[in-house]
Parts: C-alpha cells; sequence; structure tokens
C-alpha cells in the first residue's frame, strides 16, 4: 500500500460515511462509527490486493542474495545511535528535521506550519542535520 491508495481509501470512507449520515441515530459515536468505515475499507483493499503483493514478495524473493542481508543487532545499534543523536539536538532544529524527513513537508510548508521564514526551516535543518552527524561520529 502507498500513499495514494491510503488517500484513496481515506475518501471512500468519507464519501460512504456522507452518503450514510442518515443512518447513525447517536451522533456522539460519529468518530467510532467513521473509524470502522475506514477500518473495514482498509480491510476490503488489503483483502483485494493481498494475491498481487504476495506474488510480488515471492517474486523478489527470488532475486534476494545472502549478500544483501544484513545484521539485525548492527541496524538496530545504528537506529538508537540517531535517535540518541537526534534527542540531543535542540527542540527547533529536531522539529524540522522530523519533519523534513520522517513526514516528508517541503522547507516551504515546514516553514508556514512553524510559521518562520523558509530560509530559516532550511538553515535550521542544515544545522541539525550537522548536529546529528557530529553526535553519532563514529558510531555508525
Amino acid at each position: 500500500m502507498n500513499t495514494g491508495d491510503a488517500e484513496d481509501i481515506l475518501q471512500d470512507a468519507f464519501m460512504d460515511a456522507f452518503t450514510s449520515l442518515d443512518r447513525i441515530k447517536n451522533t456522539e459515536a460519529f468518530a467510532g462509527w467513521l473509524k470502522r468505515i475506514v477500518i473495514n475499507k482498509s480491510i476490503n483493499f488489503i483483502q483485494r490486493h493481498k494475491k498481487s503483493w504476495l506474488e510480488l514478495e515471492t517474486a523478489d524473493l527470488e532475486h534476494v542474495e545472502e549478500a544483501e542481508t544484513f545484521d539485525e543487532l548492527e541496524f538496530s545499534v545504528k537506529i538508537e545511535a540517531i535517535n540518541r543523536a537526534l534527542n540531543a539536538v535542540d527542540e527547533k532544529y529536531r522539529a524540522v528535521i522530523n519533519l523534513h524527513i520522517f513526514e516528508q513537508m517541503s522547507f516551504e510548508d515546514i516553514a508556514a506550519l512553524m510559521e518562520i521564514p523558509s530560509a530559516t526551516a532550511r538553515s535550521r535543518y542544515l544545522r541539525g542535520k550537522q548536529k546529528v552527524l557530529t553526535i553519532i561520529g563514529d558510531k555508525i
């Protein structure tokens, strides 16, 4: 599933909810009712596409070589080092890094969200990234 699929599922769920508003008797239960619709739509999507995903996974496994495997413990240690480094930097840098890397927001969107100039968002990202790399050093 990708972002587009998730957006389609959410849109379908909202359309179903909107067209079925007359069926809800207790308006206080609206959030739970909508959540159930989204969950059901998601489950239906997964069931419909499960076969094609399994075929892709099987095809991918045929091409995996032993050289592509990696050490889970080493990977976990690196992730932990990055998390510690991120937590060690100032919140203003950490927020921009998280929004840009993990939420994939543009610097313009980050600037609007944080109510700062986009140049400030960029510089906070670059300074924060440099601080994280300095903290990590030789740990990864």
